[in-house]
């Protein structure tokens, strides 16, 4: 309970449901009495008080008992709960309802001074004393055999609503008990989907690292392998692929603990990745930026956004001379987007694939900003569409 009063909203929404129903017992339980008789709606005042008031005290009675169930053991058994507070209500409501009719008595059966006979012969004056339904005779009055006492149908109810006080005092408990029961029960669920969200970003994490950990030892062997190519045949070029080498690894070692990079730094790593792979390739892989506005536009990305669908498409496809993979990195500005697109022609021994980087890609997506990917594959285009984050 003390996490539902730290909670705004769960805790405005506790108060609010207090103030409602409270008068609101109170108003019910007048309505049978009042009958739509407002000149004597001053009659059921006390009854409406009365319920309106021990209302307020089950209210207290059960949010204290859940504030004490984070403490008691015994307490967090719903059982238990529910029969302490329903016998304290009972006990509560008996209580004070004898206090209410000591301060508010039923009324005393008044009778018109018209002659009153009942059968046998017996009369019943305005000099009789009656009270509380009885009749004390006189001395000098007696009833015999045969005769029948009745007294006139005209008993009223007591003012106020005391009666009966253990199905009201029961009902009204129960459902403020199933109320506060539900508010728990609500936070329960909340803190069972933060953990979940945890444990998801947590495993998120995990295949995040085991994605780079498996791109850097591929890349760097392939990497490693080019350069010592290039060191026999253009120096140059080697020194220049040294470089972009060293870019890569400082941008992957700058961002080893980052969820989001800037739009520009993915943009400017992914495309010196490709780069260095038009270098070991050569003529057998082509990449463009479809749209140049790209490069100026503000936003975030996931890191290794980028990177995991242009590797994914130099990984699945085939590249030749006859048939070079052609990339292309496009922006649509109407909904703020970047698509990765390339030609289909896949390997005729496909690599085993487990799919963890596109799997990856979407769940980091969804938990990050509650967004999608869209995948979009034809006979001879494979397009990967993503969101650029504010």
């Amino acid at each position: 309970m003390n996490e539902i009063l730290k909670n705004k909203k769960l805790r405005n929404k506790l108060f609010l449901t207090i103030l409602i129903t409270t008068p609101l017992f109170g108003l019910i339980a007048g309505i049978p009495f009042v009958r739509f008789e407002l000149n004597k709606f001053s009659f059921f005042i006390p009854g409406i008080a009365f319920i309106t008031g021990i209302t307020f005290l089950f209210w207290l009675i059960n949010i204290t008992l859940l504030i004490l169930e984070q403490r008691i053991p015994f307490l967090q058994k719903i059982v238990i709960r529910s029969a302490i507070s329903i016998c304290l209500s009972f006990v509560i409501a008996m209580g004070l309802s004898d206090i209410m009719r000591s301060y508010f008595p039923p009324p005393q059966i008044k009778l018109s001074e018209k002659r009153n006979v009942v059968p046998g012969g017996m009369e019943i004056n305005p000099g009789m004393n009656i009270a509380n339904g009885q009749i004390n005779l006189a001395p000098q009055l007696a009833l015999g055999s045969n005769d029948v006492l009745r007294i006139p149908n005209d008993r009223r109810r007591h003012r106020g609503f005391f009666f009966p006080q253990f199905i009201h005092a029961l009902t009204i408990n129960m459902i403020i008990l199933i109320v506060c029961e539900l508010f728990l029960l609500t936070l329960r669920k909340q803190k069972i989907e933060l953990e979940n969200q945890a444990l998801r970003q947590s495993n998120l994490e995990a295949r995040n690292n085991q994605l780079k950990m498996q791109l850097h030892p591929h890349f760097l062997f392939n990497s490693l392998n080019t350069l010592r190519l290039l060191m026999k045949k253009d120096q140059q070029k080697a020194e220049q692929y040294l470089l972009q080498l060293a870019d890569v690894l400082r941008f992957s070692t700058s961002t080893a603990h980052d969820s989001l990079v800037s739009l520009k730094d993915e943009l400017q790593f992914c495309l010196t990745y490709l780069d260095m792979q038009k270098t070991r390739f050569q003529s057998m892989l082509t990449y463009t930026v479809a749209n140049t506005d790209l490069y100026n536009v503000e936003g975030k990305l996931p890191v290794y956004a980028l990177l995991t669908l242009v590797e994914n498409a130099i990984k699945h496809n085939t590249l030749s001379n006859e048939a070079p993979l052609h990339i292309a990195i496009d922006y649509q500005k109407e909904t703020n987007t970047i698509s990765i697109k390339n030609t289909r022609q896949p390997k005729a021994y496909a690599e085993e694939s487990t799919g963890i980087g596109l799997q990856n890609l979407a769940e980091r997506y969804r938990l990050l900003a509650n967004e999608t990917i869209v995948v979009k594959t034809t006979n001879n285009e494979f397009a990967v569409t993503i969101k650029i984050l504010s």
